[in-house]
């Protein structure tokens, strides 16, 4: 039986403290920061074989994107946070895979943007917030169901 589960049910907050953790209105997605590491060469002249090398470097989550429904209320929450002076929280809590009671969840910190998009006459009007991470992405797995 496969264990993977769709982004439907699972959940895409923000929190000014990091405590108290508000549900972004109409989220349409989950958004997980992807850590790159950077590579830095130091190839010298007697480097084995005529071959690069390398040493690992600093970590960068980068910028990722939240898709959204354009609601004002969404809007005015997105606006207030790019307001603040410090990173916002984010966490994202994916629904519950089988045999578990609760699904996985990953907390970061970031610096909103929103925008809404142009749509066509008849198209749903979105919104996406692009987030700007800084620091380390925490990742705690769901418990298991007993």
């Amino acid at each position: 039986m496969s264990e993977q589960i769709i982004a439907y049910g699972g959940l895409q907050e923000r929190s000014i403290d990091g405590t108290t953790f508000t549900a972004i209105p109409q989220a349409k997605g989950i958004a997980i920061p992807m850590t790159e590491t950077d590579y830095l060469e130091v190839t010298s002249l007697d480097s084995s074989g005529g071959f690069k090398e390398y040493v690992k470097g600093l970590k960068d989550a980068g910028v990722i994107s939240l898709p959204c429904g354009y609601t004002a209320a969404g809007y005015e929450q997105q606006l207030a946070d790019q307001a603040v002076n410090g990173a916002v929280y984010y966490r994202a809590t994916l629904r519950a895979q089988p045999g578990q009671s609760a699904g996985d969840v990953f907390t970061f910190r970031g610096f909103p943007t929103p925008a809404v998009e142009a749509n066509d006459v008849g198209s749903l009007i979105g919104m996406t917030v692009s987030i700007r991470t800084t620091g380390d992405v925490t990742w705690v797995r769901g418990a298991v169901a007993v």
